[in-house]
C-alpha cells in the first residue's frame, strides 16, 4: 500500500481501488478535456441594498441601484438581477497602480485600509466613498476615472446556518453516515487547516488544549459575535474527543487557524468581505493550505480573483453551499469552480430544505439537526455550514497522503468515493453525492 493510500480506509465494500488504477490517468485526462471545452457563465452583474437598520435591527431604508449592469448568460438571452447587501459607502480595488491614492483624495475619496497578500501578489484597497453620492454613482465615477482597475462593493457575508431545524432526531447519525468513525486524538497531526466563521470560544473545554490559532479581524471597538456558530465547526474539525459525550473533532490533532469575520451589526449578526480578505492574508502567511468557510455572500469580482489566486498558488477553499433555497442564486464563494461547495442532507439522505441548489454544488454531506459543541453546551444546529467541515475533513487527509493541492485531482478522487444521491450522475441537488470515506490515523 503507497502512503497516499494508507491515509484512505475506503467504506463502501463493493469498491477496491486497484480496479481504477490502470484507467485513472486517462479518465483524468478525458476530464480535463470536457472541463476545457465547457462554456465560461458570464456573471450578473447586480443591483445592491445599502445595509441600513432601525434601532430595532429591522431595515429601515434600501438604496437600490437603479438600473443594473447585467451580463448575458450565454443560454437562451435570458439576464437576471442579484440583489445583495454591502456596506454603506466602501468600496473595494484591487492592485491599484501607483498615484492612486493621491487621485482618490483629489476626487474625495478616502482609503480606510490597505490589504496585500504577497503569495497571491494581490493588493486590496477598502475605499470610503462620499457620503453624499450613491452607490451606483460612485462604482460608475471611480470605473470611468480608472479603466481596467477591478473595483467592486464591501459586499456582506452571512452565516451558513439556520434557525429552523427538521424534527429532532435520537441518535448522532453525522458520523455513521460519513463513516468516518472514532479517530485518536492525534489524528491530522500535521495538517493545517484554516476556518472563516464566527467567533470562536477557545475556552470550550473541547478546544482548550488543542492546536488552536484564534484572530478576530473586526476593527476596534466592533463586538464579536456568532459564538455558538464559529466554536461549533472549531469544535467538528478539531475537537477534544470525549467533551459531553462527543465524539471530537475529525482531526482532533491538525492545527486549526481560526479567523472570526463576524460581528453585531444593529442586531445582525454580519461579515463582510474585507474582513475575510484579511483572514486570508493571515492563512497566507502561516502557509494554511486548506480552509472551511461556512459563509455565504454574492458574487463579487473582487472575491472571485482572489479566490483563483488562492487556487493557484495551492490553497483549497471548501465551503458551504448556502441556506437561501432551492431556487436562490448561487452563493459565494462556493460558486467559485475552484471551491467545493457542499450542500447538506438529513438523516435520511433527504436535501435540506432550505438548501441553495444549482450546478456549482460537489458533493453532499449530514447538515440537518447536528448535535454541536456552543459555549451554552450541547445544541442541535442545522445548515449547509455543518455539512462543509465533513468533506473539509476529506481534503485535509488527501493532503496528508501527498496529494498535490490541486482542486481538480482531489475533486476527481473524492467522487471515487461518493455515493450517488438523486438523478444519475452529478446534479443540481446533490453534486457527485455523499462522500463516505475515513482516515487511516494510528
Amino acid at each position: 500500500m503507497t502512503r497516499r493510500d494508507s491515509f484512505l480506509a475506503e467504506t463502501a465494500p463493493s469498491f477496491d481501488v486497484r480496479h481504477i488504477r490502470a484507467a485513472s490517468l486517462l479518465a483524468a485526462l478525458i476530464i480535463a478535456a470536457l472541463f476545457a471545452l465547457q462554456p465560461t457563465t458570464a456573471r450578473a452583474e447586480s443591483c445592491w441594498s445599502v445595509l441600513r437598520y432601525d434601532k430595532d435591527g429591522n431595515v429601515a431604508n434600501q438604496t437600490q441601484c437603479g438600473d443594473p449592469e447585467v451580463t448575458d448568460d450565454g443560454s437562451d438571452g435570458k439576464v437576471e438581477t442579484i440583489r445583495k447587501e454591502v456596506e454603506p459607502h466602501q468600496v473595494l480595488l484591487l492592485n491599484p497602480p501607483v498615484g492612486t491614492e493621491t487621485r482618490l483624495r483629489q476626487m474625495g475619496y478616502h482609503v480606510l485600509d490597505k490589504m496585500e497578500i504577497q503569495r497571491l501578489d494581490v493588493r486590496v484597497w477598502l475605499v470610503e466613498t462620499p457620503q453624499e453620492v450613491e452607490m451606483r454613482e460612485a462604482l460608475k465615477t471611480l470605473r470611468l476615472n480608472f479603466p481596467g482597475l477591478t473595483i467592486d462593493t464591501n459586499d456582506m457575508m452571512d452565516l451558513s446556518s439556520s434557525g429552523q431545524a427538521a424534527k429532532p432526531v435520537s441518535l448522532p447519525y453525522d458520523r455513521q453516515t460519513v463513516g468516518w468513525g472514532e479517530v485518536p486524538a492525534t489524528c491530522g497531526r500535521g495538517v493545517k487547516i484554516g476556518m472563516v466563521d464566527g467567533a470562536v470560544d477557545t475556552e470550550h473545554p473541547a478546544l482548550k488544549g488543542q492546536k488552536l490559532h484564534y484572530r478576530s479581524f473586526l476593527k476596534a471597538g466592533h463586538k464579536a459575535t456568532a459564538y455558538d456558530h464559529g466554536t461549533a465547526v472549531a469544535v467538528m474539525l478539531v475537537g477534544k474527543p470525549g467533551v459531553d459525550g462527543q465524539p471530537g473533532g475529525l482531526l482532533p490533532g491538525a492545527d486549526l487557524y481560526a479567523a472570526n469575520i463576524f460581528e453585531i451589526r444593529y442586531g445582525k449578526k454580519k461579515g463582510n468581505l474585507a474582513a475575510m480578505l484579511r483572514a486570508i492574508d493571515w492563512f497566507v502567511d502561516n502557509r494554511v493550505p486548506l480552509i472551511n468557510m461556512s459563509i455565504a455572500g454574492s458574487y463579487n469580482k473582487v472575491m472571485e480573483i482572489v479566490l483563483t489566486r488562492m487556487a493557484e498558488n495551492g490553497i483549497i477553499a471548501v465551503a458551504a453551499a448556502g441556506n437561501n433555497g432551492p431556487s436562490a442564486h448561487p452563493a459565494w464563494p462556493a460558486a467559485h469552480k475552484n471551491v467545493f461547495a457542499v450542500t447538506a442532507i438529513d438523516r435520511r439522505r433527504d436535501i435540506y430544505r432550505f438548501a441553495n441548489q444549482g450546478d456549482y454544488i460537489d458533493f453532499a454531506a449530514p447538515g440537518v439537526n447536528i448535535r454541536t459543541l456552543t459555549p451554552e453546551g450541547p445544541k442541535d444546529q442545522s445548515g449547509t455550514s455543518f455539512a462543509a467541515p465533513y468533506v473539509t475533513g476529506m481534503v485535509a487527509i488527501h493532503l496528508m497522503s501527498g496529494y498535490p493541492a490541486d482542486v481538480d485531482r482531489i475533486r476527481k478522487s473524492l467522487q471515487r468515493y461518493s455515493n450517488d444521491l438523486g438523478d444519475s450522475g452529478r446534479d443540481s441537488v446533490y453534486g457527485w453525492g455523499l462522500i463516505r470515506l475515513q482516515p487511516n490515523c494510528k
